[in-house]
């Protein structure tokens, strides 16, 4: 299995440019309906728009240092942040912010200290505090870890609850119909790990595990969506549930023949319990 940790998902938010139109416009594109007569526009808007990748907060976004605990930070609209499994309506939070090669050899931050992510300004810290720090040789950046409520992430971009909506309003299952939620939420493809099925997948937020599985994973066959593998909660309409091994669960769409359902099953337990 490939591993991601906080390098990666560091570089991954670098990557995201949080421009307010193409940022709303792109939360928007997931979950909207689109009709027959505006799919080739809506493509086309997709593809040339910032994709969500990660979560994002609302305005006033409070990061604490456990739920109810002490103010850390406040964030800005639309900030991206990496997000643990939902406990008791608060979402364990990650957010990479920029740093000097200064604060990098000395990296404690004072009350009131201006956080930039990706070079945008992204709110202010509420107390001292040390953080780690990393560089790729390109960057350098500061994590910060904390606890926010539930009502603070976006659930537009909730990777769960965008394909749920995705699908209900996009009643097209081709690899071509979902190519605007894989690009919005940059699934990568695997055609390798479970012949003959095409995986789309992200992975867990590391927060938990540095080395983190999948997290969602959209499962072709034929070039058409048979069933979607996630580790967390999930509850899509118009399908079946198995369990699986390493605690992950797939939806079969209705309709898809038994034998397939098997072949696949067999076949993913048996990656799964491969992999480190």
């Amino acid at each position: 299995m490939k591993k991601i940790c906080y390098l990666v998902m560091a570089a991954v938010l670098f990557a995201c440019n949080p421009d307010k139109h193409s940022r709303f416009g792109n939360e928007d594109e997931t979950g909207d309906k689109k009709n027959a007569a505006t799919k080739k526009t809506a493509n086309t808007k997709t593809a040339s728009t910032a994709p969500i990748i990660s979560e994002r907060v609302a305005a006033g976004t409070v990061i604490r240092s456990g739920p109810n605990g002490d103010v850390i930070a406040t964030l800005t609209d639309y900030i991206p942040v990496y997000c643990a499994n939902l406990k008791n309506g608060w979402f364990p939070v990650l957010v990479n912010i920029d740093i000097t090669a200064a604060e990098y050899t000395k990296p404690l931050f004072r009350k009131g200290h201006k956080i930039k992510v990706n070079g945008i300004s992204a709110g202010v810290l509420e107390k001292d505090i040390r953080l780690p720090v990393a560089t790729n040789g390109e960057k350098m950046w500061a994590t910060l870890n904390g606890y926010t409520e539930k009502k603070n992430i976006r659930s537009g971009t909730i990777v769960e609850t965008a394909l749920v909506n995705f699908l209900h309003q996009h009643k097209g299952h081709s690899e071509e119909d979902l190519t605007p939620f894989i690009h919005n939420f940059q699934l990568e493809e695997d055609k390798l790990a479970i012949k003959p099925y095409t995986l789309y997948f992200n992975y867990e937020s590391g927060i938990d595990d540095p080395s983190p599985m999948y997290r969602i994973a959209l499962v072709c066959q034929g070039k058409q969506l048979i069933g979607v593998v996630h580790s967390r909660p999930l509850e899509l309409p118009a399908s079946s549930s198995r369990r699986l091994q390493r605690g992950f669960t797939i939806h079969f769409l209705n309709g898809i023949d038994k034998t397939l359902q098997e072949d696949f099953s067999t076949k993913f337990n048996k990656f799964i319990v491969s992999v480190d």
